[in-house]
């Protein structure tokens, strides 16, 4: 156990700095957030993908397109002509939601283990990127859900290993799920299986640059897609090197 120069345990870090699931939320989202001036890009074949989501359509008159899903709008108004695209998930949709690269973006909590392979929430600062470790996730405060997912999909098996908890993504797929009324859900999300976890995580820049938390570049993570499939009872496919939760 980390001690202090008395050899008294040491109390985690007291910062100012918000956590990374705060950070990433304002610098995405926030009033002046990357995403509100700079659309999603896509980061796969723009024909393949309209290619894929056309042949899924059929047998339905209406298509929500979340994420990055929006910009194959005008291909997919072109190829299929009697599907209404809409910008809305209504209750009860009997049509077709096709996610992606939306799930990859909704912030989540970072968790890193200590050097005694505690997990603990990982703070950030907003303008330098540098990070601190807080509260571990079993301290009272912190809610037991990042815990308990931790612990069942993605345990950190030695100090200094990272996560991306899966609960804020789960949690927005639910409720496009619950939407549904007869309709069906694709998710489209980079993303890893239990055999698979990144053991640095996954959060980065699509540039390829440091992950700072500063609203002047996009900031996404990949999606523990059997997590999300088992949260909502749908089904995770691996099919030609793309990776996708489907329900209905």
């Amino acid at each position: 156990m980390s001690t202090t120069g008395l050899g008294m345990p040491a109390l985690p870090p007291r910062t100012a700095q918000p956590t990374w699931k705060q950070a990433w939320d304002t610098a995405l989202y926030g009033p002046s957030g990357f995403l509100r001036s700079n659309p999603l890009q896509l980061t796969r074949g723009r024909t393949e993908l309209a290619d894929f989501v056309a042949e899924r359509a059929e047998g339905f008159d209406e298509l929500v397109l979340l994420g990055a899903a929006g910009l194959l709008a005008p291909d997919l108004s072109a190829r299929v002509p009697r599907l209404m695209i809409r910008g809305d998930l209504p209750d009860d949709f009997g049509g077709l939601v096709v996610a992606l690269d939306w799930l990859a973006h909704v912030p989540t909590h970072v968790v890193r283990a200590d050097d005694d392979g505690r997990p603990r929430i990982v703070h950030v600062d907003p303008v330098t990127g540098e990070e601190i470790l807080g509260s571990q996730v079993s301290d009272p405060g912190v809610p037991a859900t990042i815990g308990d997912w931790l612990s069942r999909h993605w345990p950190l098996p030695e100090p200094f290993a990272r996560a991306e908890v899966g609960t804020a993504r789960e949690a927005a797929w639910r409720d496009v799920v619950r939407r549904l009324g007869g309709g069906a859900a694709i998710a489209l999300e980079p993303g890893h299986t239990r055999e698979s976890r990144p053991a640095d995580g996954s959060l980065r820049t699509p540039s390829g640059g440091l992950p700072v938390p500063d609203g002047a570049r996009d900031l996404l993570a990949d999606v523990a897609l059997d997590a999300l499939a088992e949260s909502c009872g749908g089904r995770f496919v691996l099919e030609d090197g793309l990776s996708r939760v489907e329900l209905g």
